[in-house]
């Protein structure tokens, strides 16, 4: 299996370092890990293989599996229909989960998934496909996530917490227990968010206020 990272610098490097982890505990085995990349040809000393906007992806062999890493805080959406323009079949999708992180096995995980060192994921936590999740965050039971969600590193969530599609959980943010938090909002660095929040709306603070709308 060859494994083709869909980005570049930041969430795909991270995700690359996060593969090479996984290698080396043992969970998971591949002959080589590349990018899929616009701008550059390699990337962390992995060889870029292709360009996203062109499709290139279609021209590489059944063995290749793939993982978006393009998420962007400020172009979430643009990111998401990017992601569904490529049409690249679900089953293509391979989940990356660090061997430190805790996955119950009562969790159910969609496809394309990246979970990060020393991440917890309680029972009963649906997540979406393509979210990624990133180092030391708890995600508390009977948790729903979308896709392509962004939960940063340190990120604690509440039990039964619905987070929509493209929602942006931002690090060391707190989101209590049974709240909604709307697609391609933002909770931004550090909130503490006691009440429901909107779709495309940003908050941020102690206790988490809104700043505007995306």
């Amino acid at each position: 299996m060859n494994i083709a990272i869909i980005g570049g610098r930041g969430n795909g490097t991270v995700i690359a370092s996060t593969i090479e982890d996984c290698s080396k505990a043992g969970s998971m085995s591949f002959e080589k890990i590349c990018f899929l990349n616009d701008n550059e040809t390699i990337i962390n000393g992995y060889t870029v293989v292709g360009k996203i906007q062109n499709g290139d992806w279609r021209s590489l062999s059944e063995n290749f599996m793939f993982i978006y890493a393009m998420s962007n805080i400020k172009q979430a959406r643009e990111r998401y229909d990017l992601l569904l323009k490529l049409d690249i079949p679900k089953e293509r999708f391979l989940n990356i989960i660090h061997p430190s992180a805790v996955v119950s096995n009562k969790a159910n995980i969609g496809n394309g998934i990246a979970i990060m060192p020393n991440a917890i994921i309680s029972p009963n936590v649906i997540i979406g496909d393509h979210t990624l999740i990133y180092a030391q965050s708890f995600i508390g039971h009977d948790t729903e996530i979308g896709s392509m969600a962004f939960i940063a590193n340190n990120a604690s969530i509440g039990g039964r917490v619905k987070i929509k599609n493209g929602a942006h959980i931002g690090s060391n943010s707190s989101i209590l227990e049974r709240l909604e938090i709307g697609e391609f909002s933002i909770c931004g660095l550090g909130s503490v968010v006691l009440e429901n929040v909107d779709p495309y709306q940003i908050v941020a603070g102690n206790p988490a206020k809104i700043i505007k709308k995306k």
